[in-house]
This record gives C-alpha cells, sequence and structure tokens, in this order.
C-alpha cells in the first residue's frame, strides 16, 4: 500500500492557469465544472465506485495526464493548501496524508485506477478523472475531465426523459454533443458547466442501455450549419405550439428560425398551460430590483408578439415612468426568487392589464389599432365602410374583438395574471415535440432538420 508523501515544484513559465482552449474538445477531452461559484468546496472527497486507488499529477495543454505518485486507498479528500493551487490528499477516514501538490503553473489532477471507472462526488458517479483548482477564498473548484462520448451519456439521462423513444434520445445526444465544442467559460478554467445555464450533467446515475444506445449510435456526429459545427444548438423543453427566430429572443441566428409546431399537440405534456398572478406592488418591487425606476406600476402589457405569437415586447407603465422590454427580457424580468414566480416560456398573455395587451395587429408585427376611431375598411364589393361600435376580426388565435373607444385601462384590484403555455425559450429543438415526432416514427436527423433550419448532421 503505497503512501508517500511527495511535493514537487517547477517553474513554468509558458502556460497560463486559466487558458481553456477556445474549442472545448481537445483530444476528444473536456473540462466539466461540477463544483464551481458558490458550489465550491472546501473538502473535497472522491471515492472510486468502479476502479480501486488514484493517480496523482496534472493535465497538460493537451489535457494529457502527468503522472507523479499514486495511492491505493479508495477515499480521499482534497483541500487547499499552501499558496497558488497547493492541494493537500489525505485518506478520508484517518485524515492521513497521502500527497502534497504545489503551485507548479498547473492543477492538481487526479485520475483514478482501472478500466472504465467511475468514481462518487458528492452523491454521483463521474467517469473520468479530475482537476482542482485554488479560489481566493480557499474553496476548491472541482472539474470533471472527461471524454467526450462520456461526458454526453451524463447529459442525455438529464435533458430527457430516460425512458423516451430511441429517436428522441438520439436527437438529444446530438444537440449536447455539439452544444459542448464551444467553451462556456474559459474564465473559470473549464469548457462546460454541469447546470443549467449549459446542459445538465451527472454523470453516470440515471444512465441506461438505451440511454448510453442513444450516444453510441451517434458517436461523433454533430450539427453543422455551413461547413461549421452549430455552436449555438439550444434546445426547450416545449414550445407551447411555436418556435421563434433568435433575433427576436437574443439575436440573429441563422438556424434559429421560427415555425409552427404541431408535434407538441401529440404527447401529453405535464404542466402544459400554466398561469402566474402578480400584485403590482411586486412587479414594482422586481422591477426596481432590476433597476428600473418607474414608481408603482399601474398597467403591464404585451406590446408586441412576433408573427409565431410569442412575445417580443413587454409594456410596463408606473405612476413616474413607463419602460418596454424586448426579447428574452419579456420573459425573465418577471423572475423573482423572493416571491418563487416566473413566466415559463414567450408564449403568453396578461390578463388585468389595459386593452393595450389585447389590440388587434394588422398589416406587420408593428402596427396595433386599439380602439376603432377613425378606422375604414375595405368591402367585397371595393367600397371603404367606416367602422363603427365593435368589430371582430380573425386571427391565427381565433376570433377577437375591438371596440369603439378602448382605452388602456388600469388592473382593477391591482392584479396581472399571466396565462401560457410551453417551458423555455422557445429556441430550437422541442425536447417534448421530439418525443412525438419518435412516437409517430421520425428518425433522429429527420426531427433535427425539422427544428433547426438547413443544417447537416455528420
Amino acid at each position: 500500500m503505497k503512501k508517500r508523501v511527495l511535493s514537487f515544484l517547477f517553474i513554468i513559465t509558458l502556460f497560463s492557469l486559466t487558458a481553456v482552449s477556445a474549442s472545448a474538445v481537445v483530444n476528444d477531452t473536456l473540462k466539466v465544472g461540477i463544483r464551481w461559484g458558490d458550489t465550491a468546496l472546501e473538502a473535497a472527497n472522491l471515492e472510486n465506485a468502479v476502479g480501486s486507488g488514484y493517480e496523482f499529477g496534472y493535465y497538460d495543454e493537451d489535457r494529457e495526464f502527468v503522472y507523479l505518485d499514486e495511492t491505493d486507498e479508495t477515499t480521499i479528500t482534497m483541500q487547499a493548501s499552501g499558496s497558488g493551487n497547493g492541494v493537500t490528499v489525505t485518506e478520508t477516514r484517518s485524515g492521513e496524508v497521502l500527497f502534497q501538490f504545489r503551485d507548479n503553473g498547473y492543477c492538481l489532477g487526479i485520475r483514478p485506477m482501472g478500466r472504465h471507472t467511475e468514481t462518487w462526488c458528492k452523491g454521483y458517479k463521474y467517469p473520468g478523472g479530475f482537476e482542482y483548482r485554488c479560489n481566493a477564498d480557499g474553496t476548491l473548484t472541482v472539474i470533471n475531465v472527461v471524454d467526450i462520448e462520456d461526458y454526453v451519456k451524463g447529459v442525455v439521462p438529464y435533458e430527457m426523459d430516460k425512458d423516451w423513444p430511441l429517436a428522441a434520445l438520439e436527437a438529444q445526444a446530438v444537440c449536447a454533443r455539439t452544444y459542448a465544442v464551444k467553451t462556456r467559460h474559459p474564465s473559470l478554467g473549464f469548457d462546460v458547466c454541469a447546470g443549467t445555464d449549459c446542459q445538465v450533467y451527472y454523470g453516470r446515475n440515471r444512465a441506461t442501455d438505451m440511454t448510453d444506445a442513444a450516444v453510441d449510435n451517434t458517436a461523433g456526429e454533430m450539427i453543422y450549419y455551413g461547413g461549421k459545427p452549430a455552436d449555438t444548438v439550444v434546445y426547450c423543453a416545449s414550445n407551447g405550439g411555436a418556435t421563434e427566430d433568435a433575433a427576436n429572443v437574443w439575436s440573429s441566428i441563422p438556424y434559429l428560425v421560427g415555425k409552427k409546431d404541431p408535434y407538441e399537440a401529440k404527447t401529453n405534456i405535464p404542466n402544459y398551460n400554466w398561469s402566474v398572478t402578480y400584485t403590482a406592488d411586486e412587479l414594482t418591487w422586481i422591477l426596481e430590483q432590476k433597476g428600473y425606476s418607474i414608481g408603482t406600476v399601474k398597467n403591464v402589457y404585451v406590446a408586441e408578439f412576433t408573427p409565431m405569437g410569442n412575445v417580443s415586447k413587454v409594456t410596463f407603465e408606473g405612476s413616474r415612468d413607463s419602460v418596454t422590454v424586448k426579447g428574452e427580457t419579456c420573459r425573465t424580468i418577471f423572475y423573482s426568487s423572493t416571491y418563487n414566480k416566473s413566466v415559463k416560456s414567450q408564449r403568453f398573455t396578461i390578463n388585468g392589464a389595459g386593452a393595450a395587451s389585447g389590440g388587434i395587429y394588422i398589416n406587420d408585427s408593428n402596427t396595433v389599432i386599439r380602439s376603432l376611431e377613425g378606422i375604414s375598411v375595405l368591402s367585397g364589393g371595393g367600397k371603404t365602410v367606416r367602422l363603427d361600435g365593435s368589430a371582430s376580426v380573425l386571427s391565427a388565435f381565433g376570433t377577437s374583438t375591438v371596440g369603439e373607444g378602448q382605452t388602456p385601462a388600469f388592473s382593477k384590484d391591482g392584479t396581472f395574471t399571466i396565462t401560457g403555455s410551453g417551458s423555455g425559450h422557445n429556441l430550437g429543438m422541442s425536447q417534448y415535440g421530439a418525443k412525438a415526432m419518435a412516437e409517430l416514427g421520425y428518425t433522429y436527423d429527420e426531427i433535427l432538420k425539422f427544428y433547426y433550419t438547413d443544417i447537416t448532421i455528420k
């Protein structure tokens, strides 16, 4: 049993500790942040699940492991020590020191010994090895250094139900693999994180033969646009009936184009339709926390819909001022952890708001009429007819009525109820839509080519 204490000190000036390749995949290897920021650890534990013992060293610029020492202990704990990226490794139960890593221009790397290893870290079993970066507050950022195919196997069963049809899982695998080719967090020392900011990744806990097969069946395949990986291949749980142009949510991305989605209606989607109610006081506080000082909220309404029927602008009217937000902010501005309330998708209407939210759009998404005053229409006989009273119009959402002299009216009871459908930003593949398409017999490449425009898969 090896229990040597070794220290290594090298002076290396040509390598930056924060350097991460602009392309996330180096020798088919990813660095995935599994504990960072607020979740960084004062003491980071590992325990062999498959394999026995560990090698100590570091990962070089090519993400090749450089061996320094080893132990056959199966439970170890890492803590920051000394200066820079110095780390002390102890046996978890006894506290006996097994290895001391001193800052040598790299970070401590640990690789479990054995074939096809799996290692427990905070309740999850991870493939591959680990890297530890010391933070200024004495905590450790924990990074899983893993083969990209093993990474995708740890994403698919967390981003999609493991029991869904194989074609849907295969589509998810291709999306996950494509998303991972771009480094998202270079300043933190890893390529992608394990949370919802990137893709949910928790290793092997939920993996099944079916989810693994979905990855193996599509091994190496990614989505390309214009001959390059489509590195913004985002997706959402459901879209409420239509995806959206990225230009109306973030900025223009040529393969993220809005289209009606007939497939979600063909499968059961839990909590597909939803509503959330805010008081004027709640909205006033939420806006103030986000830097909008318009006074007490008096009215809030959808100021503009996209041609797909999703929301592109929302206006808040206050006692002192008004503000109109657009794009994804139309949804995210309503989020509040304090009130535990949020708007789930870009597809919604606001009830209790003034008539402005119920106006009728004509000609394009920028022209809205809220009153019939001065409005004339061309009749079937070629005559111009002045409208009086009220009129009904047929739109994509059914029949709506516009009445003469309507003006925005404040909520009578001081509340605003937002009603919508779907979940997410309405961009790219609908996961439930993919499920429905798979149930109808579509292949994974057909699913992907429906949701992403002018792509190739290879």
